[in-house]
């Protein structure tokens, strides 16, 4: 097996030693660096081709398995690798007993039925397709192997990936939980909206802008409110010990969705995020642009009655019927929002600002909204589920072969692989490769003299 790759870069001594000589004349190493990497994967796509093979016929000499299984055939496969496409032979097994049939090398080395990607690519493309469209995700992903849009849709669909929560219950006094949502284009001019909600412990100075403390994201398209909140509460009651937490402050704008959350969340109260109330107090005045600093003045003094009257007298002067009804729409919900507004007055040393904006357009827009195309609903669903769980700090490859099944009955076969194998390290380890001998009158010596003296 490893003297496959040093027989892959004896093959293509000449080949690197004329791409060395092109990158010096032209004073650019990444030529050269292009130039061996293609060596390099195709010693590697050799390498395991020889990996594969050799540990099928490892168990098929061993004396165990010529009890347990018989042989019925040689088959081919293909996979995809990091180092490209490789085709490998294996044995087909029937169990004596079950009846069962298998290709043994296959399930010892985790390769699944029907599979023909490996997981570190399929990790690859989850985390490309995180940032890039589908068709880029399958140009970039394996070198000069072209995954079709499709495959990677299939791949980012199929994962349900999640952060765990650790064990041990944090002793804080006050809890933030923030939401809102996108407005994802749908086929049919329909309209997806995801919902987002995320938890942290409050905001923290870090050079000149703001960051939330332990922020904990929850979201997708597939739930409904309940659920959701069911999460929060669930996430919030592994990780904290609620009997400590003196009060949890709901921010957003006010949606029905997002106050379902005081019914779920022990000691919660709501507040209006400030990005709404602006857009509202903006809406109401653009006619009469003296009365935003009078309406400002009586919010932050927290007198309802006052805003009321303000209003009424907008409403009296407004002419046209659809500025009225803007008016009045803006007077209605900052009215129905008051509680939201009026917190700021007893807890304003804990408040901070509403942040999620700003959330929604990093989580979720950057990938689904703020780019000309449309998603179907399930689509949304997984795209906000992979990209909550990149923000929480997930990682792909990590999770994949975490979550992936192990057949136990042949580990039986562990010992007399690694076995093999070390000896074959062993036999291979005082080989010398010509061409990364370095002594003065090595081959690239030459090549180098030649070049820089002529």
């Amino acid at each position: 097996m490893i003297n496959r790759i040093i027989q892959t870069i004896i093959e293509n001594k000449e080949f690197l030693e004329k791409s060395l000589e092109k990158s010096v004349k032209a004073c650019e190493i990444s030529m050269f660096s292009r130039d061996l990497r293609k060596v390099f994967d195709e010693a590697g796509r050799k390498t395991l081709v020889g990996i594969l093979e050799t540990i099928d016929t490892i168990i098929f000499e061993n004396s165990r398995r010529k009890n347990e299984y018989e042989t019925k055939d040689l088959r081919k496969r293909t996979l995809i690798t990091d180092y490209g496409n490789i085709e490998y032979t294996r044995r087909y097994y029937r169990n004596k007993t079950t009846k069962e049939y298998i290709y043994l090398v296959d399930e010892k080395m985790g390769i699944e039925k029907n599979e023909r990607i490996t997981k570190d690519v399929q990790s690859k493309i989850i985390e490309f397709a995180h940032d890039l469209s589908y068709s880029k995700t399958g140009k970039q992903v394996v070198g000069n192997e072209i995954i079709s849009p499709t495959t990677v849709m299939k791949k980012v669909r199929k994962e349900e990936l999640k952060v765990e929560t650790q064990e041990e219950k944090k002793q804080i006094k006050r809890l933030y939980i923030e939401a809102d949502e996108d407005y994802v284009s749908e086929r049919g001019n329909k309209i997806g909206m995801p919902k987002l909600i995320y938890i942290h412990e409050g905001n923290y100075a870090k050079g000149k802008r703001n960051k939330l403390k332990n922020v904990h994201y929850i979201g997708c398209l597939g739930k409904n409110s309940e659920e959701l909140w069911l999460e929060v509460a669930e996430y919030i009651d592994k990780k904290y010990d609620v009997k400590n937490i003196e009060k949890v402050y709901i921010g957003g704008d006010g949606a029905a969705w997002i106050k379902e959350g005081l019914n779920w969340i022990e000691k919660s109260e709501f507040v209006l995020d400030k990005f709404h109330l602006l857009k509202y107090i903006n809406q109401a005045t653009v006619d009469f642009p003296q009365y935003r600093s009078k309406l400002w003045y009586n919010i932050n003094i927290y007198d309802p009655v006052s805003v009321e009257n303000i209003f009424k007298e907008i409403i009296k002067k407004t002419v046209e019927e659809k500025r009225k009804e803007k008016v009045i729409e803006s007077y209605k919900y900052i009215m129905k929002q008051w509680k939201g507004i009026e917190i700021y007055e007893t807890d304003k040393k804990y408040l901070k600002g509403c942040s999620a904006e700003g959330h929604i357009s990093h989580v979720y827009a950057d990938k689904m909204s703020s780019r000309p195309r449309t998603w179907c609903d399930d689509g949304i669903d997984k795209m906000s589920r992979l990209r909550v769980f990149v923000s929480n700090g997930g990682k792909i490859y990590e999770e994949l072969i975490k979550r992936k099944k192990v057949n136990t009955k042949l580990k039986k076969y562990d010992k007399i692989i690694q076995r093999n194998i070390k000896q074959d390290v062993e036999e291979q380890q005082y080989y010398t490769i010509p061409i990364a001998n370095t002594g003065m009158n090595s081959d690239i010596r030459k090549i180098l003299n030649k070049i820089m003296y002529g």
